[in-house]
């Protein structure tokens, strides 16, 4: 679609959608009471919080919040994913926040999202797809066997070598995981533990960085992809050439800076607005997602009109703030500057996390290639690259605390999050 054909497609599913919220979602009929649903990408936002504290309201297929919740904390108990909430799936979702939410997908929602995944997703030449899927949990949504198209959900709470085990025996040509774990494996394969050669492989769950996914690609012997995917809906998915293209016809993108203008391609933003075109039994209307991206101001080579997202950077919860020489106020730091700042201290760092514990508070993880190397070397220039990442936003340098162990996982949503913020601005 040209620029202009997808706009109006865009404008006129989010009118539509509107339309129907507004007859059959209590919350929405009063939330829009005094708006023009016309003027749709002016509406107010939502946020997960209203979402939450609304939900039974907020759905649109009169759904009770309070039977939702013990449903999903039924299916946790139990671990059986396969289960439905009558004719739906019924997740609870963690975020990479570790906030909880749950998620709600009608049939008719569920398999329009699985044709637009087959039809676009840019999977390896193959007759038959066997897939392997590493998650904390899944659904029914993500357990596919049909016509000898194979998709096969491995549990993240597997300990390594059951992972390995099930992987050495589906030999799948497509391995989907979060980057850690695709790291952890990769390791697996270095070493000689696995002996796996998927064409394919896919990033999701968490930040890919640059770093990382050079890495992977030099073990996996191949591009790895992106799926970008929230409890808020499809948000993006790479082409054949490996660029991350937003679903601009399936979700509205629209990305802001802190004074509320319109974020530059090119430029990180500082606010990101998401709008689900099709879903409709828990809608997604200008629902602010706290994800910080930069959208590419180049058009990719495969020819597609849908914008590339150049980088994810994080989310808005994981901002560093700091107070400012010059006037005292805070000041808000990207996390991607100090990725760049730990990466650029020394090759012999493997791992990395940043934690801000205060304003004026730092610690620092890091995981070593090997062990005989000169830490205090190493202590000085992350020391010294991290305080210069301070000053250059004009902020006072903050104290830094290095210890030499482990990245830690966040202990609710078991997503690896590098660098992140320990406490409310």
């Amino acid at each position: 679609m040209s620029q202009e054909k997808l706009e109006n497609y865009q404008l006129t599913n989010a009118r539509n959608i509107t339309k129907y919220v507004y007859e059959h979602s209590p919350f929405f009929k009063k939330y829009y009471s005094e708006f023009d649903l016309e003027d749709v990408w002016n509406l107010p936002t939502v946020n997960k919080k209203i979402m939450m504290d609304n939900l039974t309201n907020y759905n649109t297929d009169g759904l009770n919040k309070q039977d939702l919740e013990e449903f999903c904390i039924r299916i946790e108990e139990t671990q059986n994913y396969e289960e439905q909430f009558n004719k739906y799936n019924v997740a609870m979702s963690s975020g990479t926040s570790g906030n909880k939410g749950i998620v709600i997908t009608s049939p008719s929602e569920e398999k329009y999202l699985r044709a637009a995944f087959f039809a676009r997703f840019s999977f390896p030449k193959t007759l038959r797809l066997n897939i392997a899927f590493i998650l904390r949990v899944t659904t029914p949504a993500f357990q596919i066997d049909k016509f000898g198209q194979k998709l096969t959900h491995i549990s993240q709470l597997n300990s390594l070598d059951e992972i390995s085990r099930q992987l050495q025996e589906l030999q799948p040509n497509v391995l989907s995981a979060p980057p850690s774990m695709l790291q952890m494996l990769s390791k697996e394969i270095n070493e000689g533990r696995l002996d796996i050669k998927p064409p394919r492989v896919v990033s999701f769950a968490e930040v890919l960085y640059p770093e990382v996914e050079e890495e992977l690609e030099q073990i996996f012997g191949c591009k790895i992809h992106q799926i970008y995917q929230a409890s808020e809906g499809s948000i993006a998915m790479s082409c054949k050439y490996g660029s991350l293209h937003i679903n601009e016809d399936l979700i509205k993108v629209q990305t802001f800076n802190s004074d509320g203008t319109i974020t530059n391609p090119g430029e990180s933003c500082y606010k990101m607005i998401v709008t689900d075109l099709h879903r409709k039994t828990q809608p997604i209307i200008r629902y602010e997602l706290n994800d910080l991206v930069t959208i590419s101001s180049q058009q990719c080579e495969c020819g597609s009109s849908f914008r590339v997202i150049e980088q994810i950077q994080g989310r808005n919860d994981d901002l560093l703030w700091s107070h400012r020489t010059d006037s005292g106020e805070l000041q808000f730091i990207f996390p991607d500057y100090l990725r760049r700042a730990i990466i650029s201290s020394s090759d012999d760092i493997s791992e990395y996390q940043v934690i801000q514990k205060s304003f004026t508070e730092l610690e620092v993880r890091l995981q070593l290639k090997i062990k005989h190397v000169l830490k205090e070397k190493i202590i000085h220039n992350v020391t010294t690259k991290l305080r210069a990442v301070f000053r250059s936003y004009s902020c006072n340098s903050p104290k830094i605390k290095i210890s030499f162990e482990k990245a830690k996982s966040h202990p609710i949503s078991h997503k690896l999050i590098r660098i992140q913020r320990d406490f409310k601005v």
